[in-house]
């Protein structure tokens, strides 16, 4: 068990993951949607790139929440 100075930061490392998991779905998503627009010519890959990584995200973080309040 970490002393009881860890827990803040354990704290502080578990949440700010969650805060930066959204923001890289996304990005992920537009990525892969830019690269499959660069090579089928289709730019709405791009925004479904863009939705799938934002609904990726989400899923993410809830999982994430449900499994700290199940604690």
């Amino acid at each position: 068990m970490p002393p009881k100075s860890d827990k803040p930061l354990l704290w502080l490392g578990r949440y700010l993951s969650l805060a930066l998991t959204l923001p890289a779905s996304v990005f992920a998503g537009y990525f892969l949607g830019a690269l499959a627009d660069h090579y089928l010519h289709a730019p709405i890959l791009i925004a479904v790139g863009i939705i799938l990584g934002m609904a990726a995200g989400l899923i993410q973080i809830l999982r994430e929440l449900s499994r700290d309040s199940r604690k």
